[in-house]
């Protein structure tokens, strides 16, 4: 990853703030980075995704469940991630960590897993990123959607009022009879993880998904979380060029804020739009690119 210099940077910040803008890779402001997906590719888990980017970022997810107490259990969901070049006990590691354990736990249908009276799953998602160049909150978090898509859970056949009787469930032994988490849910909802969406703000531009050389000269940097198909907390304000001095970095006005929110509510349905077309491709046997 190359900084850029003093004059790069001041180019680079005047072509962001003009209209039309122009981005160094030319996309559109609302554009994502082409990326590639696959899931469900790893034998030994309830659920996987991974996806690569353009610009050589990758993010590989795996969700594994354990039948667990209820009652011994004070979180269903547990996240682990693993960045290469970094150190697991990192701020920076464990900021990223501390987001995507809070918006799943906070905002996961912890219906879908509960098996009996006395006994439910636990879901253990290990997050690696084998490399990445800006921010990665937002690769995580499309990775994490697609993997919990499609995670699927060992079919109950023992009882399910377990309250007097001490025996362990028992499930059937063909995985054919596994279901989707989507499948646990009562009366056909649709079961939509939260997702976490990166905002630059340049001017009075706001730009999707901003790259390593935008990252540089943001004046800030939004991190939006979406699920039911709306914005909800936590919404932060982080500057993403953790490596860079950027010097532009400044407080938020409240008047982009509102605008973020608005420019988040009409794009993200086309992400995840998008991100489930991705899963019916994968269905079909194709090679999954999106955006």
């Amino acid at each position: 990853m190359v900084q850029l210099s003093p004059a790069e940077k001041s180019y680079l910040y005047d072509s962001l703030t003009q209209h039309p803008i122009i981005r160094p890779d030319l996309r559109s402001i609302h554009q994502y980075r082409p990326l590639v997906a696959k899931t469900s590719f790893l034998p030994g888990s309830n659920g996987s995704a991974r996806i690569r980017t353009e610009d050589g970022s990758e993010c590989i997810v795996s969700v594994k469940s354990k039948v667990v107490v209820t009652s011994q259990e004070s979180n269903l969901v547990d996240v682990d991630i693993d960045i290469i070049g970094y150190r697991d006990d990192s701020n920076y590691v464990s900021n990223l960590k501390f987001q995507i354990m809070n918006l799943l736990q906070q905002n996961f249908p912890h219906e879908v897993l509960k098996l009996t009276a006395r006994y439910s799953y636990k879901l253990f998602i290990d997050c690696i990123i084998i490399s990445h160049n800006s921010y990665p909150l937002s690769l995580l978090s499309l990775t994490t959607y697609l993997a919990l898509k499609t995670t699927r859970l060992p079919l109950l056949i023992s009882d399910v009022n377990d309250d007097e009787v001490a025996e362990q469930p028992t499930f059937s032994d063909d995985w054919d009879n596994a279901k989707y988490l989507e499948d646990c849910l009562d009366n056909g909802k649709k079961f939509q993880p939260p997702i976490f969406i990166t905002i630059g703000v340049v001017g009075s531009n706001l730009i999707l998904d901003p790259s390593f050389e935008e990252e540089q000269v943001l004046e800030n940097g939004l991190v939006l979380s979406f699920y039911n198909d709306k914005v909800i907390t936590p919404i932060s304000n982080t500057n993403f060029a953790v490596n860079s001095n950027n010097s532009n970095f400044k407080g938020l006005d409240p008047k982009v804020l509102v605008k973020a929110i608005a420019v988040c509510n009409k794009y993200c349905p086309s992400i995840i739009k998008a991100l489930e077309s991705l899963i019916e491709q994968d269905n079909d046997d194709n090679d999954g690119s999106i955006f």
